[in-house]
């Protein structure tokens, strides 16, 4: 049922409606990295002065030096720019030197109620996105249209996320590990180009790129979550829970992986697609290069309407820009000039930094933790799997911590056969040391706990499968016709404690976790899990300290 092909539709999508857009009407762009002009969206032309940032937009004028200055074409007239590149021929900022006594000095950003979030805009591109994906569900998944229009509506849907446990979900490598990253970072460079904090950041920025990937995660995994369990989902369209492996996979691959995703891409645009802009202005390789390089950032662009190679800090590549750059790039080649485009400048990095600035504290108001997990129980058997934390600050010594965990049980299961704990809690933590390197806690954990014991007749469900497939069963078949599930829950608490070792200002590894833990759940044979000791590790994200 799930989209098997997600992990090449972003970009093939992309580059289909690419070839279909008009390059009319953009601007002319200015001469040096630190004046970007972005191009502008679909059919429309754009003034320079919204394209450049706030705090250049207003020093542009009175620092214009009559040596260096050219004129740009807009909507409403021309407008003078002037600037002076010092970025290295490799896109970095190693080769830069000071400016010129005639170079304008930014000014500092007061921010302002047009910085806050836009939402509205967001929502409509996140919710074309998902429209997208779900037209593609149901135009070439019989058994998603077929769930979809049989049964309760809203009973399924809350069944399916009542189904939501262990970790696979049978989509396969290619899915959780490609497609959905890729998906999470579509998702992060929308919630990107809709704050205007945060929109003109690049690799290497400093505190203010970490920071807007902070953002961007946090949409992302509010995405995610929506796009597997929410109203409309996969678990609302389709059931998909209640027809395949109910796995917490993508909730975790979308928005993580997909973070890794967004910054490759961030990556490849400094060091590999700017160094090329400087050395060529054909028009279709820069095209192929943004578009194929970057492919969640062309998709996000497209739901925006605006081309899939649009950029925020360069101008656009055809009609008077390509022209320009033509000159651009043969004065460069002559060495006549220094690079054309480049990363902002040190100057610039500061100023932007600034606007996000806080004074750092020594214990985190917030910690994130990702953790591997291994669980023996007491009463026999063991379970490995993985979890994750979320802590808030009340004072220098105390935080109050929800998580949620999964294992698969590995030992003592028969063939054909599969079982499966989930717990989740909430409580108190003690940290003693918090400002400290070595920082040891305690804590005590209360909530509820779920396991499983899964036996699946393989061959009734391919006999199931072949007979859907023929026409010969109504309806696309439930896991419940070819599987026998045995499920209790009860109430839980884990009591324990670690240490964690701090790198960095942003990170800890959580050196050592160990958790007794106590359910009253009846066990399912052959579970029991009564009583357990879990040892547990991971990184923690420390927000607030940098």
């Amino acid at each position: 049922m799930r989209l098997c092909l997600r992990t090449c539709r972003s970009w093939v999508l992309a580059l289909l409606l690419v070839s279909a857009l008009g390059a009319r009407g953009q601007i002319v762009p200015a001469r040096f990295a630190d004046l970007p002009v972005a191009s502008p969206s679909l059919g429309q032309a754009q003034d320079d002065s919204r394209s450049l940032p706030p705090w250049l937009v207003s020093a542009v004028g009175a620092a214009a030096g009559p040596t260096d200055s050219f004129a740009v074409g807009n909507d409403s007239g021309v407008a003078v720019l002037s600037g002076n590149n010092t970025t290295g021929a490799d896109g970095s900022a190693a080769a830069q030197s000071d400016p010129p006594p005639n170079a304008f000095t930014p000014i500092p950003h007061q921010k302002s109620p047009a910085d806050n979030f836009q939402w509205k805009p967001a929502l409509g591109q996140y919710s074309l996105e998902i429209a997208i994906q779900h037209a593609w569900r149901f135009a070439h998944e019989q058994g998603t249209r077929d769930a979809t229009g049989y049964g309760p509506w809203f009973q399924d849907w809350i069944h399916s996320i009542g189904e939501t446990r262990g970790w696979d979900d049978g989509d396969g490598w290619h899915a959780g590990f490609v497609g959905h990253p890729l998906n999470g970072a579509i998702y992060g460079f929308i919630e990107r180009q809709n704050d205007p904090l945060y929109r003109k950041v690049e690799w290497g920025d400093g505190h203010i790129y970490w920071m807007s990937v902070m953002r961007s995660l946090s949409f992302a995994a509010i995405g995610s979550t929506q796009w597997t369990l929410g109203p409309v989902s996969e678990a609302s369209l389709g059931n998909v829970q209640l027809h395949a492996s109910p796995g917490f996979i993508d909730l975790v691959t979308t928005p993580g992986l997909g973070m890794i995703v967004m910054m490759g891409e961030d990556m490849l645009d400094r060091y590999v697609i700017i160094p090329l802009e400087n050395h060529t202005a054909n028009p279709w390789l820069i095209l192929v290069a943004r578009s194929l390089g970057n492919p969640a950032r062309s998709f996000a662009n497209l739901m925006a309407f605006k081309q899939g190679w649009h950029r925020e800090t360069r101008p656009g590549i055809f009609g008077e820009n390509h022209q320009r750059r033509k000159e651009l790039v043969k004065e460069y080649k002559e060495g006549l000039i220094s690079a054309p485009f480049g990363p902002h400048t040190s100057e610039e990095r500061a100023l932007m930094n600034k606007t996000v600035e806080r004074l750092p504290s020594k214990e985190a108001d917030i910690e994130l933790n990702a953790y591997a997990v291994y669980e023996s129980f007491l009463g026999g058997g063991s379970c490995v799997g993985g979890g994750g934390q979320g802590a808030t600050r009340v004072n220098p010594a105390l935080q109050v911590v929800a998580e949620v965990n999964g294992c698969m049980i590995i030992n003592s299961m028969p063939k054909h056969q599969s079982g499966d704990s989930t717990m989740f809690a909430v409580g108190p933590r003690w940290t003693p040391r918090a400002a400290h390197r070595f920082s040891p806690f305690a804590e005590a954990m209360f909530g509820g706990r779920r396991i499983t014991h899964d036996v699946q007749n393989d061959a009734l469900r391919k006999q199931l499968l072949d007979e859907w497939n023929a026409g010969d069963l109504a309806h696309f078949p439930k896991r419940t016709d070819y599987q026998v599930e045995y499920q209790q829950f009860g109430f839980a608490m884990s009591m324990g404690g670690g240490i964690d070792a701090v790198f960095g200002r942003a990170f800890a590894w959580r050196v050592l976790d160990v958790q007794y833990t106590h359910s009253w759940v009846p066990p399912v044979d052959p579970i029991n899990a009564s009583q357990g000791m879990q040892v547990r590790t991971g990184l923690v994200l420390r927000i607030g300290t940098w």
